[in-house]
């Protein structure tokens, strides 16, 4: 009977193992291709997950999922819900393991996304927030360099006296050090520096961008970069 017993709950174990490893799979297929329709099915499904409110895992990939589909995805009226339910899923599984290095980035990056569709009044009291889970993830993961990359584009793009283009660019460096591939990392560089007036700069970082072979794991988003960088090159020569 204890055999039995054994057996029964090693098999749930490897069916609940297989599903998620199929779940995350589609993840990062739908987020590299950026098909929006399968990453809108995958968020549908997992919000239907029966015991979605007790997996941290599971959350977290429903998480970024919101986020992604934020992103690229949903239409421009519903982006900002997006948002909103990728922090509420990261508020769950945060409660479940609050020292997660990538579940603290998820929530930082989307507060950092919804800040874009507030007011600047609103916006700015959420700074704080950002920096909070940005920095933590940092702190518990020193080579996330996506966290780096969110943290780079906020010293860039919040208004004076937030903005500090020095640590912006520091902060780009040093993702960059940590994934030296990372193309989206030089486009958003390359946004600094036009942004700076530092016009030999950005021709620099879109002749790099230019030389780099793409990352299967954000192929659609660095596709896109590439092209717009090709397309700065051939109008700036």
């Amino acid at each position: 009977m204890v055999k039995n017993t054994v057996i029964i709950l090693f098999l749930l174990f490897s069916i609940s193992v297989m599903t998620f490893a199929t779940t995350q799979h589609e993840f990062y297929e739908y987020r590299a291709s950026q098909n929006a329709t399968g990453m809108e099915n995958l968020i549908l499904n997992l919000k239907n997950d029966p015991s979605l409110e007790e997996n941290a895992t599971t959350l977290r990939v429903l998480a970024d999922a919101c986020v992604e589909y934020g992103l690229w995805g949903a239409p421009k009226e519903i982006k900002a819900k997006y948002f909103d339910d990728a922090i509420h899923y990261a508020d769950m599984a945060l409660k479940i393991t609050p020292n997660n290095a990538y579940l603290n980035f998820v929530k930082g990056a989307a507060i950092g996304r919804l800040a874009q569709y507030k007011g600047i009044i609103q916006s700015l009291f959420m700074l704080g927030d950002f920096d909070h889970y940005i920095n933590k993830a940092i702190k518990l993961d020193p080579r996330l360099y996506r966290a780096y990359t969110a943290l780079a584009m906020r010293y860039r793009d919040t208004p004076w006296p937030f903005a500090n283009f020095d640590r912006s660019e520091e902060l780009f460096k040093k993702a960059l050090s940590i994934d030296p591939g990372y193309i989206y990392g030089y486009y958003e560089l390359a946004q600094l520096y036009i942004k700076w007036g530092k016009i030999k700069k950005v021709r620099q970082t879109f002749e790099k961008i230019a030389s780099l072979p793409v990352e299967k794991e954000f192929y659609a988003q660095e596709m896109e970069c590439k092209v717009k960088a090709k397309k700065w090159l051939d109008t700036h020569k």
